[in-house]
């Protein structure tokens, strides 16, 4: 995990000099330390989504995880996946499917090339992002049950 410095405006105050009694209006802001480039993970969520995944099918849900894009998506194909990763589309296909079986589910189908990562069961990025996140999660799982 890797920490930043932001500055933040929290308001004005007028600074008064104890010797001369001259008034100077100031603006007020505050170093805070932020945490970045790290996964927020619902450890509960996650076991209960890979639960029975074997070893090769979780190294397969750990590569996705280092793939997403900011919206926790990952839009390569079964076999592009495949390839990259190094290993077998039985093996892709079969993991990809058992992703999307968990409860809840870690894994959605978007379309034929894409795919997005429960963000109640893993996060990289703000809370505000990831609450529209899971607003789009959401509506792509009730899309997917209704092609069912």
């Amino acid at each position: 995990m890797q920490t930043t410095k932001k500055q933040k405006f929290v308001g004005y105050k007028t600074l008064i000099d104890p010797e001369t009694g001259e008034q100077y209006p100031m603006q007020m802001n505050v170093l805070e330390e932020r945490d970045f480039n790290f996964h927020k993970v619902w450890l509960q969520h996650l076991v209960n989504s890979l639960d029975g995944i074997s070893n090769q099918r979780l190294r397969l849900a750990f590569w996705i995880i280092d793939h997403l894009d900011r919206e926790n998506k990952l839009i390569m194909t079964q076999r592009a996946i495949a390839k990259e990763s190094g290993m077998s589309y039985q093996t892709v296909s079969r993991t990809m499917r058992a992703l999307q079986e968990g409860t809840p589910a870690f894994l959605v189908k978007i379309n034929s090339g894409a795919y997005r990562v429960n963000p109640e069961v893993i996060w990289k990025g703000s809370y505000s992002n990831r609450m529209g996140i899971c607003y789009e999660y959401h509506s792509e799982q009730q899309q997917g049950e209704q092609l069912k």
